[in-house]
């Protein structure tokens, strides 16, 4: 009966000390999520336009608002995390946006190892 009281109580601490760490992971994850999604906006504003994804035929337009970065679909409006110097990433979809070299008219757009080039709408206006 000592015995079985024992390992009660060394499962008990075990099960207190898991649960602490698994609450406190969860809190520095959050605090890295937070400052991950802050964006350098004046170094990316290049990536700011309209750009026509042609295999689903819909516009993406990127828009930058209280110095965060998002990308408008027709479904949706999701916020854009900076990966490196250029490159936005949109987490709940899996889309990397990427800024490609001597082509300001265009970005590389990669979602689950699919990749395609999408160029940038130029605005009509009427004369």
């Amino acid at each position: 009966m000592k015995d079985l009281i024992q390992i009660t109580t060394v499962l008990f601490l075990l099960v207190q000390s898991i649960g602490f760490s698994q609450e406190k992971n969860t809190e520095v994850i959050s605090e890295k999520q937070i400052t991950e999604t802050q964006v350098d906006t004046t170094n990316l504003k290049s990536f700011v336009g309209k750009y026509l994804l042609v295999e689903a035929d819909f516009e993406l337009e990127i828009v930058k608002e209280d110095d965060k970065m998002y990308i408008i679909s027709p479904f949706s409006k999701d916020i854009l995390i900076q990966k490196n110097e250029t490159t936005l990433h949109e987490p709940s979809r899996g889309v990397d946006l990427e800024l490609i070299k001597d082509n300001k008219d265009a970005l590389k757009f990669t979602q689950n190892g699919y990749e395609t080039i999408i160029e940038r709408v130029n605005s009509k206006t009427k004369s």
